[in-house]
């Protein structure tokens, strides 16, 4: 048997295997942290788009023929008027200190035509209601009430990199904390921003916890400092080889993969639990530690395995997906998990046989006294109560699917923080206020070269604007006309109108580019394409597709059938890129689901007793899906991704009850007996890796990051779920049917 090899070779030459790990380490930690190519963060939203999509090759093409729409930060503020002289000559002041390295343009109050000290008073009401009658302003740099202005600044699109960000919005900060005025930062920009500093405070803090709640949980269970250390060095030389390997990959510590850590940390230490307590409990029958560590390999190596390997095919079932971080996230952690299986397996060996063997105390404490263990207790409820388990197994089955069918897909894009944060918070009172913060992007088509610029096709451009500021979500919309027409205003006709012909456009265009030395970047450079940007508010998928389709049926009656209109940019693409990786991550789990399935069939070797070890973890997928659905936890790339995950760490505790049903069966021949001995002794551990692992999830209940919130929860209830269904309904259905066993082959 290869188990049964793999420990032979393990204590026989314990010093080369040492030696090996060692190297192995070493070489790992210093390509991880000290070579010229380390592990490195790449925290950038970008790598949540999808490889290929119609999204993404409509999002691509915009931003090869116009300029991007997502590099601006708002910076909206609340002062005593912000119309009046005072507070005009200090936005004026503002705007020329924030002309820093990094900005492009900037917009406000104080950087428009419009106010100068030389105007009498009403002179300076009369330039208040131009402005607020401009086509581009309202609600751009000042509120429809007057009470709210902002400042738009248009970074350069080399500012694209965190650090790089980080320091310019330092810099902004710097320069308008001069004022006692109410600041309130948004953008895309800002978002992003604010996004990766939130998980990088979030990293610092759960991985220390990740490992102060396993060593607290490891010494509750041993009381003995060996049993804290051996796996924790195990589990610390998994994380550097993990590492390691992310840096000769180029895998960087992403958006995705940065719990990486933390649930490799709480799956080694669930593997020490077993490792430990079987250990315990062979020395309990007089073994010395050499055959007893042979009996502990031997005889829970095969399911440590199994369980390795279905928590890993969890992870692996994300490749399905195809957006490269989530496929890139899911192989290192399924390496991870398969890699911390032989790593606890050969450290905790090698390292138990070199010291002295537990007190007698300790061994004990763990193995004697079972009539009045959790475990035991257990066994008597299910022997007197097995029919009301049943019965509320399916009332649980009951409202879970009552559940499940109120679950709402339909994900705002800010959700990923709560109220509160001032991230959230910011962006809700811009949008309250002035408007969406969030861009859109509408590109009307006209196929032909110079059309874009006929006269009649801008003054449909002008209707086309005006129907779709009727749409509640969208707040402003400027377009090549509104600019031509200003323009015209300004150095043409003198008439805020559309020029006459598309020679006088051109005109007015080259006129603007040469006193500006800026491109007129409102159409595409054969003028065949216009630009409408637009800024909407925080909506949902579904909404999204409602509004296009509303977009759409303006379009075909605003403009004839040449016309073509085309909704898109980097919101529409992050809602696109959510509810496809929903489906995609469905299609993972069902995938896992089957490999799951048919390997527990291949190791137990019976297909009933395969069917019935399934619904235990299947419970506690739906019991987690149904409380989404009644508490109003969205379906969102994170959720979903939680059940592909929680099914391969759930099936563990099945596995393990399972492994050692079947060689107590083995022995004894009695349904009855063998349970009660698995729940007497593996049911203790699995009891205690529930613990270990819903501690270590629910630890991210408290992150201010709602996908690491809702994760945390969710996996929290898988687990306990999965273990009283492991320990409390799998022995009840074991007693029901009684499937046959086949040992002919385990030899």
């Amino acid at each position: 048997m290869i188990i049964k090899k793999f420990s032979k070779k393990i204590l026989r030459y314990p010093f080369h295997l040492l030696i090996i790990i060692l190297l192995i380490t070493g070489l790992f930690f210093h390509k991880a942290f000290y070579s010229k190519t380390p592990l490195s963060v790449d925290f950038s939203m970008e790598q949540m788009f999808p490889e290929e999509s119609l999204e993404r090759e409509k999002y691509q093409a915009f931003v090869s023929e116009f300029n991007r729409s997502d590099d601006k930060i708002i910076l909206a503020y609340k002062c005593d008027n912000p119309l009046s002289r005072k507070n005009i000559n200090i936005i004026k002041s503002l705007s020329e200190a924030l002309e820093i390295e990094g900005v492009e343009e900037i917009i406000s109050l104080g950087t428009i035509e419009y106010f100068d000290d030389y105007l009498s008073n009403n002179e300076w009401r009369q330039q208040i209601d131009l402005l607020l009658n401009h086509p581009i302003y309202p609600n751009l740099i000042i509120s429809e009430d007057k009470k709210i202005a902002a400042i738009i600044i248009d970074i350069n699109d080399d500012i694209d990199n965190q650090l790089e960000r980080t320091n310019l919005l330092l810099s902004i900060k710097n320069i308008i904390e001069i004022t006692d005025w109410e600041w309130y930062e948004t953008g895309i920009p800002v978002l992003r921003t604010r996004f990766i500093e939130l998980m990088n405070q979030e990293r610092a803090i759960f991985l220390p916890i990740a490992f102060i709640v396993s060593i607290i949980i490891l010494f509750l269970i041993f009381r003995q400092i060996k049993c804290i250390l051996i796996p924790i060095l195990a589990i610390s030389a998994n994380l550097i080889w993990i590492a390691g390997i992310m840096a000769y990959l180029d895998i960087s510590i992403n958006i995705v993969s940065y719990l990486t850590f933390n649930l490799l940390v709480i799956i080694g230490v669930s593997n020490a639990i077993h490792f430990l307590a079987r250990y315990h409990e062979e020395l309990s029958l007089g073994l010395d530690k050499t055959e007893a560590l042979e009996n502990v390999i031997e005889k829970i190596g095969g399911a440590l395995f199994l369980t390795s390997f279905t928590t890993s095919v969890g992870f692996f079932s994300l490749s399905f997906t195809n957006i490269r971080i989530i496929q890139e996230f899911g192989f290192i952690v399924g390496l991870g998990v398969l890699l911390m299986f032989i790593l606890t397996i050969a450290i905790l060996s090698i390292s138990l046989n070199f010291i002295k063997i537990p007190e007698k105390k300790h061994i004990n404490r763990l193995i004697k006294n079972k009539n009045f263990s959790l475990s035991t207790q257990i066994f008597k409820c299910n022997k007197k109560y097995p029919q009301t388990i049943l019965f509320f197994s399916g009332i649980v089955c009951i409202v879970a699917i009552y559940g499940l069918l109120k679950i709402d897909y339909n994900a705002y894009l800010i959700e990923d923080v709560k109220p509160g944060n001032p991230i959230y918070d910011n962006m809700k009172f811009v949008e309250n206020k002035i408007g969406g913060i969030l861009p859109l992007e509408i590109i009307i088509d006209a196929k032909d070269e110079n059309k874009i610029l006929n006269s009649d096709v801008l003054n449909k451009i002008n209707i086309f604007k005006d129907k779709i500021l009727t749409i509640s979500e969208i707040n402003t919309a400027i377009t090549p006309a509104d600019y031509l027409m200003l323009i015209n205003e300004e150095i043409g006709t003198s008439t805020r109108e559309v020029p006459k012909t598309y020679k006088d456009a051109l005109s007015l265009i080259f006129t603007y580019e040469d006193l500006l030395g800026e491109e007129f970047n409102s159409v595409n450079q054969n003028y065949s394409k216009a630009r409408i940007s637009c800024r909407i508010s925080d909506i949902t998928y579904q909404r999204y597709l409602e509004i296009k389709k509303i977009i759409s049926s303006i379009g075909k009656k605003t403009f004839d059938d040449n016309i073509e209109v085309i909704v898109t940019g980097s919101t529409i693409l992050s809602l696109s890129t959510n509810h496809y990786l929903v489906k995609n991550l469905f299609t993972s789990f069902f995938i896992a689901f089957t490999i799951i399935f048919i390997s527990i069939v291949i190791l137990f070797r019976s297909f009933r007793l395969s069917l019935i070890s399934i619904l235990p973890n299947i419970i506690p997928l739906m019991f987690a899906g149904g409380l989404m659905g009644i508490l109003g936890i969205k379906l969102r790339p994170t959720t979903a991704m939680t059940f592909s995950i929680a099914l391969g760490i759930a099936v563990d505790n099945t596995i393990h009850f399972l492994a050692r049903f079947r060689q107590e069966y083995k022995l004894c021949h009695s349904y009855n007996e063998s349970i009660s001995r698995t729940l007497r002794s593996t049911g203790k551990a699995i009891i205690n890796t529930g613990l270990i692992l819903a501690l270590g999830f629910f630890v991210l209940y408290f992150s201010d990051f709602v996908p690491n919130h809702e994760f945390g929860l969710l996996a929290t209830i898988i687990i306990i779920v999965a273990v009283s269904g492991s320990l409390i309904l799998l022995p009840i259905l074991i007693m029901l049917i009684k499937p046959k066993l086949r040992f002919d082959m385990q030899k």
